[in-house]
């Protein structure tokens, strides 16, 4: 990637104000070919000593090493109901709630005392409280707010150039002051985006993405961000197709955000920068048309961090490189997002990688905390989600609301730091607390292997998050500090590597041989080699036949040949990896049929329960495939069935009942050679009593709504759409504060109380499955 560039200056602005003299440019971010992306916030700047930093004000762009970072992401501008843009500062604090709403609001916050956005991104300012009259004693001020491009508006001003407007007083850029952050970058060959969305600001994107009226009022605002000299657009929408903070995702936001991606494209032009930040999950990533979005976007900013933590049920890694043994969710770290990306043939030199300058501490219920210990939850308000069921530490990080920064972390003792060799990053105990976070050696593994696997760079959150000034400040003014000797330990430590005279490693040669012939049902073996030029150590494996390692580079195949009547063609894919670098290559196997049709059962799908009132009628609906293409047929024990295009109905009437009964109900599908039965179990519920489960599949539930399933009642903790109470963490069961039964899906803590076969029992430690009644056990009898 060139850092350097040549801007063209905005129309109608004055020389001077939004940018300096081309000829004071000077080239100074790194020469390597690696993105380095930070997100600089503009609320961080409120921070002070209790935050980790020397003084309030040092975390604003005058302290972000330019010579290291190539783009900077000036976060977030917000989305409001309508579709317009307004500053993060103005951003509904309440949002969380349901039914509430973000209004509309101006670009830019124009309070210059209690908003750093004019501050930040406009530099050392002076103001001028009235806007000035034609008369020779205010012909001083009328002259530099004509020069700037501001204009009298009402009781404010509207500035020209942008079409940014606000109130008194004119926030005027100081002659001979400090540069803005778009100035500063233009001098260092950095670019600036602007970066739209985040966490409690993606409400509106789904609306306004789906609407064409709101989508041109976004448009439209995106034209003034361009004026204020933003070299792109940076969209942060958590997230399409899932939802976020008090919203539902749809399916049809994967192509709406697509198509959004498109019409940005088009208005901002094909030489200004479009980026957007994804999840780490690739359950969120499926949606999405790849190939689309690759022609329209610059670079996917893949978010390989807030992978564990206070929502977690178990202690785990806030950004792992590779998986581990004590992981919650399986998938969840850098490298198996890699290899995924790597399969949909999305280009690898798009891809940027998150760098967590930043850790996520909880509290477990272990009197001593470990990798992969249970978390401690309880309710707790945070500043912007509101009230959650979190284990969130807030006894030792609670400025942080329990996500301290690396600079932070760094000055605070009594913590004993750990090394996962499995997951390649550190993390801290301290009695029932556990911490996980990156430091210098974690952070320069995962920019090794950026550079291994040729991908475009990292993107860091965020970039004040490991600064530390060794030196004195020099004031701008009452708001803005610059350090005279800035040190940023984790951002020189990606540059140290992303600079260094090393040769990426090299992918093994895979050597396989050529098309083999097998008869059906044949079992044929065969060897592949493969040579590494780094001299790696090699491992093989195949998902479609067995492989034996020789050791030496070389694995013998084995693979049975599928029962087939007809010729067919198959393959298989032998892999080979040194441990960095992953090499393919699939082996051809032409298959001699059998000439003998071989029939396979019908596959039936049918609820395993279904609920009914004494008396009424419930329809059981099925459905079943059938690999020989095979016409099929429905019966069943009792009941009137009704054939579907992709199955059957069963029409059955509940017997009249005063007590509770079941009724079985025995459903076959037959393709006429061969059946396939399952059994129905019916609940009939006795006259007066109610139905007890409500849990659908297909609903969206969001945090605080209820459901009864199986008949006890569960909590939702966030949004949530298919995830069965009581084998997913997005559900707690109700405490009513009475003694329940146990059941063995249910998660206990130590303290819990249940019955078991008419005794009570109390929980000794964390336990799920594990039967009251043995001595020995995490139950004791009360």
């Amino acid at each position: 990637m060139e850092k350097g560039f040549n801007k063209t200056k905005v129309a109608g602005i004055i020389a001077g104000f939004l940018f300096v003299s081309t000829a004071a440019q000077v080239q100074a971010a790194p020469t390597h070919d690696k993105n380095v992306i930070g997100y600089l916030t503009q609320w961080e700047a409120w921070k002070g000593t209790n935050a980790g930093f020397s003084v309030k004000g040092e975390a604003t762009h005058l302290n972000v090493d330019m010579d290291i970072y190539s783009i900077l992401n000036f976060s977030f501008f917000g989305v409001a109901k309508d579709g317009s843009l307004h500053s993060g500062d103005l951003r509904n604090k309440q949002i969380y709630k349901p039914g509430s709403v973000q209004e509309p609001g101006p670009l830019l916050h124009p309070d210059v005392y209690s908003s750093w956005d004019f501050h930040i991104l406009w530099g050392e300012l002076e103001y001028i409280h009235q806007y000035p009259v034609n008369e020779p004693w205010d012909a001083e001020n009328l002259a530099k707010v004509k020069a700037q491009g501001f204009v009298k508006s009402g009781n404010g001003w509207r500035h020209k150039p942008t079409g940014i407007e606000g109130d008194m007083p004119i926030p005027l850029k100081k002659e001979g002051g400090a540069p803005g952050l778009i100035d500063l970058a233009n001098q260092k060959g950095v670019k600036v985006m602007a970066s739209l969305g985040g966490w409690s600001m993606s409400k509106h994107f789904p609306e306004m993405a789906a609407d064409p009226v709101k989508k041109a009022r976004f448009l439209k605002d995106l034209d003034k961000l361009m004026a204020l000299g933003f070299h792109g657009i940076d969209i942060d929408w958590e997230y399409p197709g899932f939802g976020g903070m008090n919203f539902a995702g749809d399916p049809a936001d994967f192509a709406n955000f697509e198509q959004l991606m498109e019409d940005i494209r088009e208005r901002i032009g094909p030489d200004k920068l479009l980026t957007a930040a994804f999840s780490a999950s690739t359950a969120k990533l499926e949606g999405f048309n790849w190939p689309r979005l690759v022609k329209s976007m610059d670079y996917f900013n893949m978010m390989t961090y807030d992978l564990n933590g206070a929502w977690s049920n178990v202690t785990g890694h806030n950004a792992p490189l590779y998986p581990y043994p004590e992981e919650e969710f399986k998938g969840l770290d850098l490298d198996t997002l890699r290899i995924w990306m790597a399969e949909k043939g999305i280009p690898s030199e798009k891809i940027n990688f998150g760098a967590a300058f930043y850790g996520r501490g909880v509290q477990t219920t272990e009197a001593e905390a470990y990798l992969g210990a249970p978390t401690d939850k309880r309710i707790y308000n945070m500043s912007v989600d509101g009230p959650l069921l979190s284990a969130v530490d807030v006894d030792n990080w609670k400025e942080f609301e329990g996500s301290p920064n690396y600079n932070y972390i760094v000055k605070t003792t009594g913590w004993e730091h750990k090394w996962d060799a499995s997951a390649e990053v550190p993390y801290a105990v301290k009695g029932k607390y556990f911490l996980s976070y990156d430091d210098v050696p974690s952070m320069k593994k995962k920019a090794q292997y950026i550079v291994d696997h040729d991908l475009g760079g990292v993107i860091v959150w965020q970039v004040h998050g490991d600064i530390k000034c060794e030196g004195t400040f020099i004031n701008h003014g009452t708001k803005l500090k610059e350090c005279t000797k800035l040190s940023s330990p984790l951002a020189e430590a990606i540059d140290d590597v992303f600079s260094a005279d090393t040769t990426p490693n090299a992918a093994p040669e895979l050597t396989v041989p050529s098309a083999q012939a097998a008869v059906a049902g044949e079992t044929i073996s065969f060897t592949v080699s493969a040579t590494d030029a780094d001299g790696d150590s090699l491992s093989f494996s195949s998902a479609d036949a067995q492989i034996t390692d020789n050791g030496d580079g070389t694995a013998n195949v084995v693979y049975t040949a599928p029962n087939s009547a007809t010729d067919i063609v198959t393959s298989i894919a032998i892999k080979v990896t040194d441990g960095r670098k992953t090499a393919t290559k699939s082996v051809v196997v032409n298959v001699k049929g059998s000439g003998v049709v071989e029939n396979i059962a019908p596959e039936l799908t049918a609820p395993a329960t279904v609920d009914v009132e004494s008396g009424q009628n419930v329809v059981i609906t099925v459905t079943a495939t059938d690999a020989d293409g095979d016409t099929l047929t429905y019966s069943a024990s009792t009941g009137k069935v009704t054939a579907t295009a992709t199955g059957a109905d069963i029409s059955v009437t509940a017997p009249t009942t005063t007590t509770d009964t079941t009724l079985n109900v025995v459903i076959t599908v037959s393709d006429g050679q061969a059946a396939t039965q399952q059994t129905v179990v019916v609940n009939v519920k006795a006259e007066g009593g109610s139905v007890g489960d409500t849990w659908n599949a297909d609903i969206i539930y969001n945090s605080g709504d209820s459901v009864v399933y199986n008949g006890i009642t569960y909590i939702a903790q966030w949004w949530t759409k298919g995830e069965t109470p009581g084998t997913s963490s997005a559900w707690v069961e109700e405490d009513t504060g009475e003694v329940g039964g146990w059941s063995a899906s249910k998660t206990y803590n130590g303290g819990d109380e249940v019955t078991f076969e008419g005794n009570n029992y109390r929980a000794k430690w964390w336990t799920k499955g594990d039967q009251p009644g043995n001595a020995n056990g995490p139950w004791e009898r009360i």
